[in-house]
């Protein structure tokens, strides 16, 4: 039945409908200044949301079969003011030009909040920084669409791709090396310690980490680091390659960014780099992803990256990717490396508008990982 004159319709959709999902993605690039990129989650789009939720609901834009847009409700179970609750991950929308322009926002998310939430109070969403069309529903409710829930942004996510070049010295007062199964427990303190503090930060326990370890590809306990101080765990991260659940294409590249590319790809012959990739290729990527040390020093995650940094550089990777809240001094161990930044949006969603004011939830230090955008 189709909810206005206008023919389009919404639907609750699944993997059936996963090849035009992918295909809407591919039609979807991000244009920054010289670099046009496109997200790639072949083959399975549902994969990492599965990954991080109980439950993920979708909701298909359509007009007659044809799909023209999409967007993803995922139930998480997540600390709230030190306490787990469950709460509801708004993400994965994305439209067709021809699908926009007719309240798409508006009305797939007033559909997936209907009886998809699993009965969370409140969720939250990532908005990319220059966004405009999704910027634009922060904060706006219209009475057409009750299920819709309040919102307003509480933070900024600062994702730093630190580009792999040079090989760097690492820490001389910090050992770092590869996670085992006998560091397990004090890895899982030490995450407990950092995420039970963070407003939608993960509830983790032994048992949840080792599930997390056999269950996604290319993020196993070796591929976790823990840093040592006299002999103590004072710190973890995990380094995970995603490129079997997702890619970031090169789609083009603008003139400028054409003449770096051939300068790096002399550089890179003399220096054993992997060159950058041509249009249509994949960057070679590594999410650092489960970051935690004590007293949440930034000397010790540096340490952490510098290793991590290093390990990548030997695999052949382009760059690693690592980020938090802008307001979090752990990000400072960023700083020895040459990155850029790209700032997104920190949306909190509640039913209740009152849950919006300033006190009434701890959003100091919001938590998103990474690996689930």
């Amino acid at each position: 039945m189709n909810d206005r004159s206008d023919g389009f319709s919404l639907e609750e959709i699944s993997r059936e409908r996963n090849g035009d999902m992918l295909r809407i993605l591919e039609e979807s690039p991000i244009e920054t200044r010289g670099l046009t990129i496109a997200f790639d989650r072949a083959p399975d789009i549902f994969a990492i949301p599965e990954l991080f939720a109980n439950r993920v609901a979708c909701a298909g834009f359509l007009k007659g079969r044809e799909l023209f847009g999409f967007a993803m409700l995922s139930s998480q179970r997540r600390f709230v003011n030190g306490e787990p609750r469950p709460v509801a991950y708004y993400g994965s929308a994305h439209a067709k030009a021809e699908g926009r322009g007719h309240g798409f926002m508006y009305r797939i998310s007033d559909r997936l909040f209907q009886g998809h939430d699993e009965g969370a109070e409140i969720g939250y969403a990532v908005v990319m920084t220059g966004n405009e069309a999704a910027e634009r529903f922060i904060g706006r409710r219209m009475s057409a669409y009750p299920n819709l829930p309040y919102s307003r942004v509480i933070a900024s996510l600062s994702a730093r791709n630190i580009l792999i070049l040079a090989r760097k010295k690492e820490s001389g007062t910090t050992r770092v090396r590869s996670a085992t199964l006998a560091d397990v427990d004090v890895v899982v303190s030490l995450l407990q310690e950092e995420f039970r503090h963070r407003l939608f930060a993960p509830v983790i326990d032994r048992e949840t980490f080792l599930e997390n370890a056999a269950r996604r590809p290319g993020c196993a306990i070796s591929d976790h680091y823990v840093a040592e101080r006299d002999g103590r765990i004072v710190g973890t991260c995990a380094a995970w390659d995603m490129g079997r659940l997702q890619q970031t294409r090169i789609v083009r590249y603008g003139p400028k960014l054409k003449l770096a590319k051939r300068g790096h790809a002399i550089l890179a012959r003399l220096a054993g780099l992997p060159p950058w990739p041509e249009e249509g290729e994949a960057i070679k990527s590594v999410t650092v992803t489960d970051c935690a040390v004590r007293n949440r020093d930034p000397e010790i995650l540096e340490a952490l990256l510098l290793r991590v940094y290093n390990d990548s550089r030997e695999r052949k990777f382009h760059m690693l990717t690592v980020g938090s809240c802008l307001q979090d001094p752990l990000l400072r161990a960023t700083r020895r490396f040459i990155s850029f930044g790209v700032l997104s949006k920190i949306v909190l969603l509640a039913k209740d508008p009152s849950v919006l004011a300033e006190g009434r939830l701890d959003a100091s230090l919001p938590y998103v990982d990474l690996a689930m955008l």
